[in-house]
C-alpha cells in the first residue's frame, strides 16, 4: 500500500502540495506514483467530431487520436446503450482485433494503430444512432477516453389492421429521425389516438390508431397513412383483405369470359372452314 509520505513525495505535481520531502524516504513505490502522477493530463484525445449525421444506407467513419504517443495496450470503442457500455470492438497487437455482435458483418476497424483509430460502419441504420466512446488503455496512466455522437437520419413506417366487433381498426407505425408525423387522409368521422416514444438514441417511434364503425364506408384505396419527417415522405394504403379477394374474383370472371370468347371464336371458324369444303364438294 502506497503511505502518505509516498504521496508526499509527488509535490512536484500540482494534484499534491507537501511542505517538506526527505530524499531517503523515496522509494520504488514513490517512484512508480510520481511518474503515474506526471503523466496525469498530459495527454487528450481528439474525436474527429463530437457530433455526426449520416443518412440509412451511408458508410460511416468514427475517429479517434491521442494527442501524445503513449504506450497503449489496447484500443476499445464503445456504445451507450441506456445507462451502460457496450464493448463494439477491440484491438490489441497481442490479440488481435474483434467485432462484437451484432456488428460483425457490417463494422471493422481502418485504422489499427494503437495511437490513432477509426472504425466503420457500413450501411447505417437508424439504431446505430448514439454515442461511440474510443478507450486508449495505456500502462502505466490508465485509460483516455474521447467521444462522438451519431445521428442517423432515416423513415420506416408500416401499417396494419384487424375488424373487431364490426369495426376496423387501423394502426400506423412510424420510426424515424428526426421526429416523424403520421396522418390519415381520411378519418370517417373518427378521431385518432396517437401514442409517442422518444428512445435515447435519438430515435422517435410514434403509433396512430384510427377506429372506423362504418366498414362499408371503407373502399380499397379510400383510407391511406401519410408519413413524414424533415427528410422523407411516404403514403401506406389500407388493403382490406377482403376487397382484394373480390378484386380477384373480377379478375378470374374476365378472364374466364376472355377464355370462352376464344373458344367459341375458334367454333366458329371451323364451323365455317367445314361449311365452306362442303359447298365445294356439292358443286
Amino acid at each position: 500500500m502506497v503511505s502518505i509520505e509516498n504521496l508526499q513525495a509527488c509535490s512536484f505535481h500540482p494534484c499534491f502540495q507537501v511542505k517538506e520531502i526527505f530524499p531517503s524516504k523515496m522509494t520504488f513505490q514513490t517512484l512508480f506514483l510520481c511518474l503515474a502522477c506526471a503523466g496525469l493530463g498530459k495527454a487528450n484525445v481528439v474525436s474527429q467530431a463530437e457530433h455526426r449525421n449520416a443518412k440509412v444506407g451511408d458508410n460511416v467513419t468514427l475517429n479517434c487520436a491521442l494527442t501524445e504517443p503513449k504506450d497503449v495496450l489496447q484500443v476499445t470503442w464503445q456504445k451507450d446503450n441506456e445507462k451502460l457500455h457496450n464493448n463494439i470492438a477491440t484491438y490489441s497487437t497481442t490479440k488481435g482485433l474483434k467485432i462484437h455482435e451484432p456488428y460483425q458483418d457490417r463494422m471493422n476497424f481502418t485504422s489499427l494503430g494503437l495511437n490513432e483509430t477509426n472504425i466503420t460502419l457500413w450501411d447505417a441504420r437508424m439504431d446505430d444512432s448514439g454515442c461511440y466512446t474510443c478507450l486508449f488503455n495505456t500502462f502505466p496512466f490508465g485509460s483516455f477516453s474521447g467521444r462522438t455522437c451519431l445521428r442517423v437520419f432515416g423513415l420506416n413506417a408500416s401499417v396494419h389492421y384487424n375488424i373487431s366487433e364490426g369495426h376496423l381498426i387501423a394502426i400506423c407505425n412510424a420510426v424515424g429521425i428526426p421526429e416523424p408525423t403520421i396522418t390519415w387522409n381520411n378519418l370517417f368521422s373518427s378521431t385518432p389516438t396517437q401514442e409517442t416514444v422518444r428512445h435515447t438514441n435519438g430515435m422517435v417511434s410514434i403509433t396512430s390508431k384510427l377506429e372506423i364503425y362504418n366498414i362499408q364506408s371503407v373502399g380499397v384505396q379510400d383510407l391511406t397513412c401519410r408519413i413524414s419527417n424533415t427528410n422523407e415522405k411516404m403514403e401506406l394504403p389500407v388493403r382490406m383483405k377482403g376487397e382484394e379477394g373480390s378484386s380477384l374474383l373480377w379478375l378470374a370472371i374476365i378472364v374466364g369470359i376472355f377464355i370462352i370468347l376464344v373458344v367459341l371464336t375458334l367454333i366458329i371458324l371451323c364451323w365455317r372452314k367445314r361449311m365452306s369444303r362442303r359447298g365445294w364438294t356439292g358443286s
